[in-house]
């Protein structure tokens, strides 16, 4: 196939262009529609130097879908309802989206991969392998402005005897955008893992239910929600975090991840679906197995609910490596107008981060200076209440957020934890 379609097939192609397409908001008025893996590389072939929007007509696509080389004006890929790819490989690509579909096993592990390219939007996609004993993955390699938007992930490998991530992150990517996805429910897999080169941003994301699988130890022993091992330049805003059973933590930064801000999110130590599981550590900043720890890590205005005892022996909601003792002050982390659940030694947190001010600390020991301990009367959602007072306007100015995990802006004395109290203050 690929460049050696014959002119006829490409012309008969070209004739379904004034078929009218009624999929969704994202489809062309007119747009090509394809039922099989041999029309899907027609359209392509035909909106080459073009652009236009290829529809995918409910069907199981088991074979291997290729968008290649091609011009800058968009092609839109869209799925009609029912609609199952297998894989789909984007490939030293510009300028495509990929809308409405579902990628899920058919015969064997399914994938989304995007391989050196650049300007790549998905968004309202399905990625799961329920029910099946293969992987489910989107993979980004190499490419760079890539968006991934209001999507599910779900089940990305429960039974698969290979390792298992939903989101899997390789060398070169930059300029990534993860906004507003739903990942949940997946036995033995981290969510987001990976490396990347250069500003990578997850904003607004669920991430809930890292659930334990029944396989050996090797295979189900990695349950970290976000885990990256290398980049510079990640925003980690407006996000909540849920709960695992077994891993290292709900957010693993290590090695090389440099210029971090995680600003604005909530972590949550209990889930009522699972009862019973209590997530142990919310943060982990650096391995003890590593001389190389992350530079630069700015941890302002959290609300960090997580915290319970390591079968190690660790108590804490954070943890920090102790390689941080070598460094300058300046690159080591800020530790800033947090709610945090538990710190019953501050050893790896107190004494090997850069500042610590105006935190809260619900069980165990404040650091030295302008942090406390005690109760602060936060409602279900983990939203303060009026009687939230060592809380409200008692966060630093010069290390705070100006905007709320709602995008709400934070008024003149701001609050501490993730969440701008908006109610009547108690006074007094």
């Amino acid at each position: 196939m690929g460049g050696h379609l014959s002119g006829l097939r490409v012309l008969g192609v070209l004739a379904l262009l004034a078929l009218v397409v009624p999929l969704s908001a994202d489809a062309d008025a007119a747009a090509i529609q394809v039922r099989d893996e041999t029309q899907f590389a027609a359209a392509v072939a035909a909106l080459r130097d073009t652009g236009g929007t290829v529809a995918l007509r409910g069907n199981y696509y088991g074979g291997e879908l290729v968008v290649g080389t091609r011009s800058t004006r968009p092609l839109r890929i869209v799925g009609d309802r029912g609609v199952r790819v297998e894989s789909l490989l984007l490939e030293r690509t510009q300028h495509v989206s990929v809308s409405h579909i579902t990628i899920a096993p058919i015969r064997g592990d399914a994938w989304l991969r995007i391989s050196g390219s650049r300007h790549i939007e998905l968004h309202d996609l399905l990625v799961t392998a329920k029910r099946t004993r293969y992987r489910a993955t989107v993979q980004i390699n190499g490419s760079r402005h890539v968006t991934i938007r209001r999507s599910e992930f779900r089940h990305c490998g429960d039974r698969s005897p290979l390792f298992s991530n939903c989101l899997h992150l390789k060398h070169g990517t930059r300029h990534i955008r993860i906004l507003d996805n739903w990942f949940h429910d997946c036995r033995g897999c981290d969510f987001v893992h990976g490396l990347f080169g250069y500003d990578l941003t997850l904003r607004g994301n669920r991430f809930e239910r890292a659930l334990p699988c029944r396989m050996d130890h090797e295979r189900c022993g990695h349950q970290d929600l976000v885990s990256f091992w290398s980049g510079n330049r990640l925003l980690v805003e407006r996000n909540s975090f849920g709960v695992y059973r077994v891993g290292a933590a709900q957010l693993y930064l290590v090695r090389g991840v440099d210029r971090v801000s995680i600003v604005n999110n909530v972590f949550r130590g209990t889930d009522p679906r699972v009862p019973g599981y209590h997530s142990r550590v919310a943060i982990i900043v650096g391995s003890k197995g590593s001389k190389r720890v992350p530079r630069r890590v700015r941890i302002v205005n959290n609300t960090i609910l997580t915290g319970a005892r390591r079968i190690d022996g660790y108590a804490g909601s954070i943890r920090m490596s102790g390689v941080y003792w070598g460094l300058q002050r300046r690159k080591r982390p800020l530790l800033a107008n947090n709610v945090i659940g538990l710190v019953q030694d501050p050893h790896h947190i107190c004494s090997v981060a850069g500042r610590a001010v105006e935190n809260v600390v619900l069980r165990g020991v404040a650091c030295r200076g302008h942090n406390r301990v005690g109760r602060v009367h936060l409602d279900r959602r983990g939203r303060p209440t009026a009687a939230s007072t060592l809380l409200i306007d008692r966060g630093s100015r010069g290390f705070g957020t100006r905007q709320d995990i709602d995008g709400r802006p934070r008024d003149l004395r701001p609050d501490i934890g993730a969440y701008e109290y908006r109610g009547p203050k108690r006074t007094g």
